[in-house]
């Protein structure tokens, strides 16, 4: 009964299928997204008892919230805390070159560890003992993919990898290739304690992330309340032996010392500090998407109700005839509602299907790897069955009641009319449609008009045609060579060594005193750049007081040029010649200031920082990073002259190399796969509520057929009449974004308070939301009440 009452409406039918396939489709793609993001670190056994230790510090009222620990806190606490099982410290190491049959391959996922690593996360060994796999001098540990990559095979135990061409490491071990669902990543994990970095065991170091395993049954926020005596019996000696300070003298001058434990199920959605091991996610994007999936669908639902009580008049003679032979209302209920059941199934299996086959293009954008088949998992199935089950009800359980509840005299006739307060309820939901979709719509325009004001905005240096080569195991002084080679092509207008680059990355700071000054209230936090003569010219910064490093100078290395920020909190008005020290170190003259420019993303504001004269960048012998300016429109040819030469120069070496605006790009590419997906899921809302507004517009349109004729026998115009019916149709969607222009203000200008350069709300959004919104609601009502309006009157006369 139900696939007949189906085939027999193809028009209704389809329209509604469509609706709700597009809107499960969403539903299905954003589910696997979300799914995917709240599983992570879940695969380890005793996730519910490892826990990250946290750091938040002010110093010289300068804040730093930290995923990094003191070197020793990890070991102290284990030893001094009987509710600590064990610890492990993890940290990102620089990429490697390691040597394969044919070339040197750059290997990106490199992760120190401390040797209790197995005795704290689940990774699974294949080969190789996990209590001495990382104790072992010049050791490496190696995942399945990277023995066979190399090997060929799993059998790789005890054999020998050459890194960055000298450095020879033994495999002590292999391991399954870390879940994708991991906030840490490797290949190869190096022992941390060959590191000099470990070797520094003092308290004011935030180097490595540490984690601890609690005993069962400890509670983490007793252990929490034990951080103060941590604090009280290390870090207080600590700042009296450096700093001339005790604990509670830096707190009363408004300085604070804080550890804190963040679970580690938690950290990829809700932890976004500096020193994270890779990028986490956003629990706000979780929310956000999760809310536009259940707009989509509800939007969706409302159609399907909008669309089967459209349809009411044209079925009122058939429930009618069905109720005078004899059918109760339960009948017709449960036909009804077997037809949305029916409709709700198709959907999904056509959805399903769309998953399939869009689901690359939603990884490309979400930078997931997310597969269609996991919702073919016994639970996700039968989720997916109530699921499908909850949407046909939903959406069939109004129009039910509604349909089966005809008197059977009045439906033969085709006298029909709404239930009370049908028409109120109707024009909510199409309020409740629109509402979503300006409030996307608003979304949108904001998320795009931030991205281009952050694309255009004046950095303070150009990033345009300026390649990084990555050469950390190039052999000494050929770096220099290459870069003087460099220059001789016409192409290459300046190059420059350098230790940072301006784009996020590991930073130095430490913190600097004015001249004459040791207490710790006059300190200033400040990056340290280790540079040779050349960066402000191939960066184009500007020098807004005294001069630069002069080639040649010796004398420059004892003296420093600084930016805007450094000056201002160092409180020099005039700072050339002034001098600047850190506790207990040599005195450096400050040469230059230049105009600040932005090293960071535009989340955070610019910090103080200096530049240095590195004799061995100026030598060649420090290989960080070497930066070439080009100006060229045959690009490919300029890389390609630039490779020969340096095939000649470091021979062995690949020629590795990235454009710094791409660099900087992806700092901002969470933002920009927000852009585009809020722009896809706007369109889709939008087309949706266009469906339910078509619903309504043929509801109403048939209900005042007889209206219509009577005004039309009266002399009334075709035009007059689509006014009249296009006009309660306004209303709806006047409300709707009356609604959503406060809500759309509030999340956006939450969203914006993220950056520390960003663009005001202006009232035009709003504005343009709302007539993109009326237009679109005018388009979709025009054609149905253009139909009713050119309807021969005798015809509508005649339903009655």
């Amino acid at each position: 009964m139900a696939r007949r009452s189906l085939s027999q409406n193809k028009w209704y039918s389809a329209i509604t299928i469509i609706g709700l396939t597009t809107a499960l489709t969403v539903v299905l793609l954003i589910g696997l997204y979300i799914n995917n993001e709240l599983s992570f670190d879940r695969f380890n056994q005793k996730a519910d008892r490892i826990y990250r230790i946290n750091s938040d510090i002010s110093f010289s009222l300068q804040g730093l919230q930290t995923a990094a620990a003191p070197t020793p806190l990890g070991a102290t606490l284990k030893r001094d805390f009987p509710e600590v099982e064990e610890a492990v410290r993890l940290g990102k190491y620089q990429s490697c070159l390691v040597k394969s049959t044919h070339e040197n391959i750059r290997e990106q996922a490199v992760l120190l560890a401390d040797s209790t690593l197995f005795n704290v996360f689940t990774l699974p060994i294949l080969a190789g003992n996990p209590t001495t796999a990382l104790t072992q001098p010049n050791s490496v540990v190696i995942t399945e993919r990277i023995a066979k990559k190399y090997f060929g095979s799993t059998n790789a135990l005890n054999k020998v990898m050459i890194f960055n061409n000298k450095e020879s490491k033994q495999v002590s071990a292999i391991i399954k290739d870390i879940p994708a669902q991991s906030h840490f990543q490797a290949d190869f994990i190096l022992p941390l304690w060959e590191t000099n970095n470990a070797k520094v065991d003092k308290w004011g170091n935030h180097i490595f992330n540490t984690y601890i395993l609690l005993r069962p049954g400890t509670n983490p926020q007793a252990v929490e309340a034990k951080f103060e005596k941590i604090l009280q019996t290390y870090m207080d000696p600590a700042l009296r032996r450096f700093f001339n300070t005790s604990l509670a003298e830096a707190r009363k001058q408004g300085n604070y010392f804080r550890y804190s434990l963040t679970p580690l199920t938690d950290i990829h959605l809700h932890s976004a500090r500096a020193g994270e091991l890779m990028p986490n996610g956003s629990i706000e994007y979780v929310y956000i998407f999760t809310g536009i999936a259940l707009f989509i669908l509800l939007i969706a639902v409302v159609n399907f109700i909008n669309l089967t009580t459209a349809r009411s008049i044209k079925r009122a003679r058939e429930i009618g005839v069905r109720k005078v032979l004899g059918s109760n209302r339960i009948g017709l209920i449960s036909q009804f509602l077997s037809e949305s059941l029916l409709i709700a199934i198709i959907s999904m299996l056509i959805a399903f299907v769309m998953v399939l086959v869009l689901l690359p293009f939603f990884n490309s954008l979400t930078a997931e790897n997310l597969s269609g088949f996991d919702l073919l998992n016994i639970p996700n199935t039968a989720g997916l069955l109530l699921f499908t089950a909850l949407i046909g009800i939903m959406a069939g359980v109004y129009p039910a009641f509604y349909l089966s509840s005809f008197q059977p005299a009045n439906a033969i006739k085709g006298t029909v009319g709404s239930l009370p307060n049908g028409q109120n309820l109707r024009s909510s939901l199409v309020v409740f449609q629109f509402a979503m979709s300006v409030l996307l719509i608003i979304a949108t325009l904001l998320i795009n008009q931030q991205l281009r004001f952050i694309q255009g905005k004046n950095l303070g240096f150009e990033k345009e045609q300026i390649i990084i080569l990555k050469t950390a195991e190039v052999p000494e002084n050929q770096l220099r060579t290459f870069k003087e080679i460099a220059l001789q092509n016409s192409k290459v207008k300046a190059a420059t060594i350098s230790s940072f680059l301006p784009v996020t990355s590991e930073r130095n700071g430490d913190y600097w005193y004015p001249e004459g000054q040791t207490d710790q209230k006059y300190s200033v936090t400040m990056q340290e750049w280790e540079v040779d003569e050349d960066y402000l010219t191939t960066y184009k910064m500007t020098l807004l007081q005294g001069r630069y490093f002069v080639k040649g100078q010796v004398a420059d290395s004892g003296r420093v040029v600084i930016n805007e920020s450094a000056a201002k909190q160092l409180g020099y008005k005039q700072p050339v010649g002034k001098t600047i020290h850190k506790q207990g170190g040599e005195l450096l003259t400050i040469i230059g200031v230049v105009k600040d420019f932005h090293y960071e993303s535009l989340r955070t504001k610019i910090e103080p920082l200096c530049f240095m004269l590195d004799a061995d960048i100026v030598s060649g012998k420090n290989t960080d990073a070497l930066s070439l300016r080009l100006e060229t429109e045959d690009m490919a040819s300029s890389l390609a002259a630039l490779e020969n030469k340096w095939k000649k120069v470091a021979p062995g070496q690949p020629f590795e190399y990235a454009f710094l605006n791409e660099s900087f790009d992806d700092m901002y590419r969470a933002e920009q796969r927000v852009q585009v997906l809020f722009t896809g899921f706007t369109t889709i809302a939008i087309l949706i509520s266009c469906l339910g507004l078509f619903g309504l517009a043929t509801f109403t349109a048939e209900q005042r057929t007889k209206e219509i004729g009577v005004r039309k026998v009266l002399g009334a115009s075709v035009a007059s009449i689509v006014t009249l019916l296009s006009r309660d149709f306004l209303k709806p969607v006047l409300v709707a974004i009356v609604i959503a222009t406060p809500i759309a203000w509030y999340i956006m200008n939450r969203w914006l308070q993220d950056f520390n350069y960003r663009i005001e709300i202006e009232w035009w959004v709003f504005a343009l939301a709302g007539m993109l919104a009326v237009g679109i609601a005018l388009i979709t009502v025009s054609f149905q009440s253009i139909k009713a309006a050119l309807m021969n009157p005798v015809r509508s006369l005649k339903s009655e």
